[in-house]
């Protein structure tokens, strides 16, 4: 702004004068400022709002299922032995628990050495005379680490090869003995050290880790089984155990995959034969079992995304043609693919065309914007407007057009081209003349090289060059869509769903599509499941869905149940020929590695050439007299922990199991035998179920207290945001409370907020029928305490009579627990109804419109709207202002002017005469 010296001829105030002038102006800036304050703060205030009932709105979509109630506790009558936690899975009753043995890691406690030993201490000043030493640290699962020492190995460094080797190991110098253990519990993670050669030996002894145990033995026992003096043998041995155990690993797979099928088999009959009477009891025509199957399969939002024609066929989004319109298509079984072009057009009742914008808003031919009026003609149609120049107000209904199309593909090239180099990198080419890469970088073509550019386009120093000689080049394709006649009889599947079940109302029952949905859903899922199988194998999923469906066409329900009662023996007869199979595995795990390799590669043969040193060496170690072991080492083997549960064996590397609902945490040995056994009882957790509804009741109070608050607050009438001048005259605390008397009361009868009000409170005070009979939240002891007792603003709040924390109700009988321990069912059922039908009304007023986006409850666009006409009037008037101010400052400024050429006239005549 510029700096104004005034009156300083005439003596005027001229800013007062000029203020008082334009005074008008500036009232209505302020106005406007003070009107878009006041809305900014209502946005906060229902931002706040919303994302509380938002939060409500989920939680109550959660306890519409039962699995939210399905609640469970359960007991152990021995805590020390064991510690058990239920899912609401769990099975309720008593169950019996022995705990045979808890697992554990592998410990080896090496002899005590010399009191001068450290970790700096090396091999030779431990008495190690030998050269390079070889010990062999062999893991539960058969895999071995070979450690090579030296007279120069220290400790420091024996430990870090251990440790390397994955084990975890240290030294103490204080007790002067290595503690070694596995770094997991069980067999498989178990560990022994052992010497891969007569050196090796020599040199576990003097580090004091030379024990004998049982896992010591079998570790070279596991080597001497291929041993033959005929060397040409003792690789024969090895080659067919090499044989022998990837014939057990494939032969395991195969079997484990079949029984896997087979187990599922069992569901999948299930549903689809009840699949297939429910179908067959409809009284559909084929074609249309065909397409309810059809539309079942797919997820709300695949059904709203996809086309389907008269034949049940679904068509599927795959591109999207040069004007933007989607393009869809379906392939039959022959491969050959048809496609079909949706049209999307805007069109009034005078057949004007209109484009649709992003924001919701409609463009004419003319290029006039139309904008939602928020009302709507006779049929329900949105109504749109546009203000002429001349400010007239046109109107008009705008409805959305769809169109179908047959089209016919064709691949056309594009001019660019995509580079692959010898690594299989891809350099696309884009519009600008650069090449996008798959490795992330961007290039371009210079002197025939495709050379690394920055994001200015400046090469790279050392950055990446590919040779365009070194690379294949294909030029990129698009596909161009040229339209036919249009489609008959083709729409979106979601809208073909719902014809079908108005057509045929009376059979398409809620409760026959939830179980017809549930049990297509098991089809497909059995079906379209990943199978390792190969398709002709008898239990692969291909050939059991083909034979549950031969048997039903053959004989229906009762063919299928025939069926898969023979299934059951050939399970039990795989499960003995993986029990053979993970025998062989288990004994030649030491094979694990060289099975694991190609046999044609040199690392192979060396590999096996290094095996049949171990088991030579193994052989010699086991065989000789000259073993010294320390006796005062003790290794404890890793162990797997067992349970009985209701006397069925399980295992575990662990001590934790996971069975049917139970989770079960075996913490000491308790025996064999029912006389040793504890027990698990498990029940209904009635607690947890009153507890669910209790925090529910708080969530909803705590909510419905505020908005009732917010609704009912005290007028503000006479209070307006302050300008930075009134603010001035004012304390911060005189300011704080005046705003805040205005912030208060910026919802008090909102329209919006009463209707979110009444949805809530009209879905709490229903009633809902459990089998027959009509409940409401006061049979079970919930309700309110009525206006008049109520504290203020409290009337919706609901209260559970007898709960200890609620002084209004702590008195009266608990019929709420009454009921939950009684009747569960009853209360849950009740409580689905309610959560359900509270979720649906709220979820209805937050449904996206012209006026609000999705998942708001007042009307956002609107008010951002205004927010934004606020903005530009606001820079309307301050331009208004600012021009009257100049216009009246040049004015004030002319006649200083004036005046100041007067005076000096004045003062001139008055010397004249004055000579």
């Amino acid at each position: 702004m510029p700096i104004r010296i005034t009156g300083l001829n005439s003596g005027l105030d001229t800013e007062a004068i000029i203020s008082a002038l334009v005074s008008s102006y500036n009232y209505k800036t302020n106005k406007y400022k003070k009107a878009q304050t006041k809305l900014s703060w209502k946005q906060d205030a229902w931002k706040t709002l919303n994302t509380k009932i938002y939060s409500l709105y989920s939680s109550v979509g959660n306890l519409r299922l039962s699995s939210a109630y399905n609640l469970k506790s359960t007991t152990v009558s021995d805590t020390t032995k064991a510690t058990v936690t239920a899912s609401n899975t769990a099975p309720s009753g008593t169950q019996t628990l022995n705990v045979i043995s808890v697992a554990q890691a592998g410990y080896l406690t090496g002899g005590q050495l010399d009191s001068s030993v450290s970790t700096g201490t090396t091999l030779a000043e431990l008495g190690y005379t030998g050269g390079d030493g070889k010990i062999n640290l062999t893991m539960g699962d058969g895999t071995t680490t070979s450690i090579t020492v030296t007279q120069g190995t220290t400790v420091a460094g024996f430990l870090a090869s251990l440790k390397d080797a994955g084990v975890s190991a240290n030294y103490d110098e204080t007790n002067h003995r290595f503690f070694i253990s596995s770094k997991s519990t069980g067999k498989d993670n178990d560990f022994t050290l052992t010497g891969g050669d007569a050196d090796g030996i020599s040199a576990l002894t003097k580090l004091g880790l030379n024990v004998q145990s049982k896992a010591t033995d079998a570790t070279y026992t596991s080597y001497t089984q291929y041993y033959d003096a005929d060397g040409n043998k003792l690789n024969q041995n090895i080659t067919d155990a090499i044989a022998a155990y990837k014939a057990a690993q494939e032969d395991y797979k195969t079997k484990s995959a079949q029984n896997a099928n087979l187990t599922a088999s069992y569901g999948y009959a299930s549903a689809y034969s009840a699949m297939m009477d429910a179908l067959k009891s409809s009284g559909l025509s084929d074609a249309d079992q065909k397409k309810l199957q059809t539309l079942l399969g797919m997820t709300a939002s695949q059904r709203v995304d996809s086309l389907m024609d008269a034949n049940g066929n679904v068509y599927t989004k795959s591109d999207t043609d040069s004007l933007g319109n989607a393009i869809y298509s379906y392939k039959d079984e022959n491969g050959d693919t048809t496609y079909i072009r949706r049209m999307v057009t805007y069109e009034d009742g005078s057949n004007n065309v209109y484009t649709k914008n992003d924001d919701g808003t409609y463009t004419d031919g003319d290029g006039h914007v139309w904008t939602a009026t928020g009302g709507k003609d006779t049929d329900g149609n949105a109504t749109y407007s546009y203000t002429a120049d001349d400010g007239t107000v046109n109107t008009a209904t705008i409805k959305e057009n769809t169109n179908y199309y047959e089209v016919t593909a064709e691949s056309r090239g594009t001019g660019y081209y995509k580079y692959t180099d010898g690594k299989g990198v891809t350099y696309t080419q884009n519009d600008n003349n650069t090449l996008a890469g798959s490795d992330g970088n961007t290039y371009k073509i210079s002197s025939g090289n495709l050379v690394q550019i920055d994001s200015d386009g400046n090469e790279v120093a050392d950055g990446k060059t590919v040779a365009l000689s070194a690379c294949t080049q294909s030029e990129i394709q698009k596909m161009v869509y040229h339209q036919k006649a249009a489609a008959t009889d083709i729409g979106r599947a979601a809208d073909a769903l719902t014809d079908l079940k108005e057509a045929n109302k009376d059979t398409l029952t809620d409760d026959f599509v939830n179980k017809m949905t549930s049990n297509v859903e098991k089809v497909n899922a059995f079906e379209n499941a990943e199978d390792t199988l190969d398709s002709a194998d008898s239990a692969s999923r291909a050939s059991i869905a083909a034979a549950v469906k031969n048997a039903y066409a053959t004989n229906g329900s009762a063919g299928v149940t025939t069926l898969t009662n023979t299934y059951a023996s050939q399970i039990t007869a795989n499960k003995t020929a993986m029990e053979a199979d993970q025998d062989v595995i288990d004994k030649n795990a030491v094979l694990s590695k060289l099975a694991a390799m190609d046999e044609t590669s040199a690392e192979y043969a060396t590999a096996f050439a290094d095996f049949v040193s171990r088991v030579q060496s193994a052989y010699e170690i086991q065989n000789g007299s000259n073993i010294t072991y320390n006796s005062d080492a003790k290794k404890i083997d890793g162990t797997d922990s067992e349970i009985l549960l209701n006397g069925i064996k399980y295992t575990s590397s662990l001590n934790t199991y996971t069975i049917n609902g139970l989770s079960i945490t075996a913490l000491q040995a308790t025996g064999a035998g029912d006389t040793n056994a504890i027990s698990i009882t498990t029940s209904t957790d009635t607690q947890g179920i009153y507890d669910k509804v209790k925090d529910f009741l708080t969530q909803y109070n705590a909510l419905i207290n505020e908005i009732t608050s917010l609704y009912n607050a005290d007028s503000a009438k006479g209070y307006e945001p302050l300008t930075d001048d009134e603010k001035d005259a004012l304390s911060d605390s005189e300011v704080e409370k005046w705003e805040q008397k205005i912030k208060d009361s910026l919802l008090r009868r909102d329209e919006s907020l009463e209707k979110v009000m009444n949805a809530m409170t009209s879905s709490m005070s229903k009633g809902y029928e459990v089998n027959g009979k009509t409940y409401y939240l006061s049979n079970f002891g919930i309700k309110t305490l009525g206006y008049f007792n109520a504290p203020e603003n409290q009337e919706y709040a609901y209260h559970i009579d007898g709960d200890e924390d609620d002084t209004a109700t702590s008195g009266n009988a608990d019929k709420l627990m009454a009921m939950i321990t009684s009747d569960p069912d009853t209360v849950i059922s009740f409580m689905q109804q309610l959560t359900s039908g509270l979720y649906d009304a709220v979820g209805e007023k937050m449904k996206s419109s012209t006026l609000s986006s999705s998942y708001k409850v007042y009307n956002d666009k609107e008010m951002a709207s205004e927010y934004s006409d606020y903005t530009d009037l606001i820079k309307k008037w301050e331009e208004k202002l600012q021009d009257k101010e100049d216009y009246y400052y040049n004015k004030f400024s002319a006649m200083e002017t004036a005046l100041s050429k007067l005076n000096s006239q004045t003062s001139s005549l008055s010397s004249l005469f004055g000579n």
